[in-house]
């Protein structure tokens, strides 16, 4: 792939203030590569995680137990992550983006093809196969789950880091939207293609696990002047977000509607099929919920990377994911609203699918210079612990005929109090702070021909908005 006029100038310049030399920038051709290997990473233990969700019945009838029990296979995801939370971050640290998204994407891989061989062993082995799947996949989930914001840090220029970020977050959902809509398909009314799922979903995930081969520490050149700053150490590094309290509020809101997104994800299914609702319906629903969510966090992410109006949106967005609950409590119980139903999953999504990886980028800018895959890491882990406890709850308000409209209740309460906690944020961006005062401080020093580079200052302005600083020599 060859080298853009403008990446090409990037290559050729240097940034000094007086004695100082920086070392050359340049965004790399091979960043989009590395993202998508992490993009399937992620999108695999989607995949796995959400498999039996639309389709908790047939699951039942096939492994022989309860509907709960297929939700807390689910749930295994959740409670397995949380001890391999703070070695994933550390091995993030230590050992590399490279062997981290490795490791998930194999380990992921693993268990969806233990879940399948499940089906040559004796019946009673099913379920004990399954759960040792789903443990294993859950256990290299957070190797996977903290990479996409290194990745934005160590190979994305700063007006397209969140674009990236929100793309790679997107994985997950593009995970989920797999199995609300392939489950139902494959399965029908016959419990017993719960097998040909299994096999199907390893076929899937081993292919594109593929791409975690393309991914790679860092490259050559830096895209951006924060990516040259030396970060913390891994144990100092989780010392400083203890003491930051502004990154409690970002742990606390982006663990309640996350835990609340996968909550709605993991019960999607229960929570219409006792009002007259089919699996296949339930399936529709949380399809209607990841696409409106995956084309509003496209539209926002370019935006939000040029005007830079992440604390906005932050809190904006936490109030879209309380307006989806209503609506979704008032419509899911009637039939004859199954249009506003609808609209309920595509305000849900617009909200938590659109917040999460602004979230993500705070997290790093309000923690800057911590290493990106601590405060993501740490992050990931709220989701997780809040996740579980949601979860509890709403299936502990579960009535005895299998009515979850208490736990409909309860999301409203959850959204609400995210909505009370966010306006306390008002941290400072310092990762864009060091850019730009980058920027507005230092001249931008062009070596080499500029004819052979073929660029105008006015291209090099639109790329780097500091014109008025090259220096021709």
């Amino acid at each position: 792939m060859g080298v853009s006029r403008i990446e090409k100038f990037q290559q050729s310049a240097t940034i000094t203030d007086g004695p100082l030399l920086y070392s050359e920038l340049a965004l790399s051709p091979r960043r989009f590569w590395v993202a998508a290997g992490v993009f399937f990473a992620n999108f695999n233990n989607a995949f796995v995680w959400a498999t039996y969700s639309p389709v908790t019945g047939s699951a039942a009838a096939y492994y022989g137990c309860s509907e709960w029990t297929i939700n807390l296979a689910a749930l295994v995801f959740q409670i397995t992550f949380l001890p391999f939370a703070y070695p994933a971050i550390w091995a993030l640290d230590a050992w590399g983006l490279r062997i981290s998204t490795l490791i998930g994407a194999w380990g992921i891989t693993a268990g969806a093809f233990i879940r399948w061989i499940a089906c040559f062993g004796p019946v009673n082995f099913r379920l004990p196969l399954l759960f040792a799947g789903q443990t294993i996949a859950a256990a290299a989930t957070p190797f996977a789950f903290n990479t996409p914001t290194k990745v934005c840090a160590a190979w994305f220029g700063d007006k397209e880091r969140l674009t990236a970020n929100t793309i790679m977050s997107l994985s997950i959902y593009a995970g989920t939207a797999m199995a609300m809509g392939l489950s139902p398909a494959i399965v029908g009314s016959d419990p017993n293609n719960i097998n040909t799922l299994n096999l199907v979903s390893f076929v899937i995930i081993f292919t594109t696990g593929m791409a975690s081969l393309l991914v790679f520490d860092k490259p050559e050149f830096a895209p951006s002047k924060s990516a040259q700053e030396e970060l913390l150490p891994f144990l100092a590094g989780l010392k400083s977000l203890t003491r930051n309290p502004q990154f409690y509020v970002i742990f606390v809101v982006y663990g309640v509607i996350f835990g609340a997104l996968d909550t709605y994800f993991t019960l999607i299914s229960d929570y219409v099929t006792p009002y007259g609702y089919s699996e296949a319906d339930a399936g529709v629903l949380g399809i209607n919920t990841i696409i409106s969510g995956t084309i509003s966090s496209l539209i926002l992410g370019p935006i939000l990377d040029r005007t830079k109006s992440h604390r906005f949106f932050f809190k904006a967005l936490t109030f879209v994911t309380l307006i989806g609950a209503i609506l979704f409590y008032f419509s899911a119980p009637y039939p004859a609203r199954r249009i506003l139903l609808q609209l309920s999953a595509c305000v849900i999504g617009i909200g938590g699918f659109s917040l999460a990886p602004i979230a993500l980028e705070l997290g790093v800018e309000c923690t800057f210079p911590v290493a990106e895959g601590a405060s993501a890491g740490m992050l990931q882990t709220s989701g997780q612990i809040f996740g579980v406890i949601i979860l509890l709850a709403s299936n502990a308000l579960r009535t005895s005929d299998g009515l979850l409209q208490h736990a409909m209740v309860w999301r409203i309460m959850v959204c609400a109090v995210v909505c009370l906690v966010v306006p306390f944020y008002t941290a400072s961006s310092r990762r864009m702070e060091l850019e730009n005062a980058v920027i507005n401080s230092i001249p931008l020093q062009a070596t080499g021909n500029m004819d052979e580079i073929d660029i105008s200052v006015d291209e090099a302005a639109d790329f780097t908005g500091v014109a008025s600083k090259i220096i021709i020599i």
